[in-house]
């Protein structure tokens, strides 16, 4: 059970009693809803592999820099989270069947896990590109749209999404925080990009599975005080 940074990743997939039972032994508290608060904690580990699965959870529970995501797309809704404190990155899926996947990796291989999150689109639709108002984008009876035809499509073609919050610190003392929303437009990923021009305005922009980990890198780039 324990951690050999030479296989690069370690993964084991738990009930959630076993994954409570983990967490009230550890004295942690990790952020709710990726574990049923009525779960009652059961599980019986050696002392070793307690140990082991002890570094995932203070991974996961003290993070330098975290990125909570939750994914839904047709038949699938994923909730996550990632952290990396020092050398190690931690994660955790909620699963199907009242389980969960733990896994611990290398803290330089977070782009390749966090594309683990977002399933594959098959982009050969037609991609949405340009600016709309926020409000337009927004799907109850109630809210009036104005006419724009970006938007509406976007409205019509929309059967999945992606959203993620990153938190942390930068070691120059930074305070890091910032949002990523992704709709899946028919069988593409399109990513809002607010325009930061005091308005609710956002560009849809074509992007793909790949770009995800960009995404996240940026908003922790642009937290750095030492950025040009």
């Amino acid at each position: 059970m324990a951690f050999d940074g030479r296989q690069g990743v370690r993964r084991l997939v738990l009930s959630h009693a076993e994954m409570a039972e983990l967490i009230a032994r550890a004295g942690v508290t990790l952020p709710p809803g990726l574990i049923p608060d009525d779960v009652v904690p059961k599980g019986d580990w050696a002392p070793e592999e307690e140990q082991a699965l002890a570094v995932n959870l203070a991974v996961l529970a003290k993070p330098i820099v975290a990125v909570r995501m939750e994914t839904a797309v047709p038949g699938r809704v994923l909730r996550g989270l990632f952290s990396i404190s020092g050398h190690l990155g931690a994660s955790l899926f909620s699963l199907a069947d009242a389980s969960v996947e733990l896994s611990l990796f290398n803290a330089v291989d977070l782009g390749a896990e966090l594309l683990r999150a977002v399933p594959p689109a098959a982009g050969t639709g037609e991609p949405l590109d340009g600016v709309v108002d926020l409000a337009d984008l927004e799907w109850q009876s109630w809210t009036w749209q104005r006419d724009d035809d970006l938007a509406a499509r976007a409205r019509q073609l929309t059967c999945g999404s992606l959203s993620a919050l990153v938190t942390g610190g930068s070691p120059d003392g930074a305070v890091i925080a910032g949002q990523i929303a992704w709709l899946l437009t028919g069988d593409r990923w399109t990513g809002l990009r607010p325009m930061n021009d005091g308005s609710r305005k956002v560009r849809l922009e074509p992007v793909t599975r790949a770009d995800f980990p960009v995404w996240v890198a940026a908003i922790m780039d642009a937290e750095s005080p030492s950025r040009p």
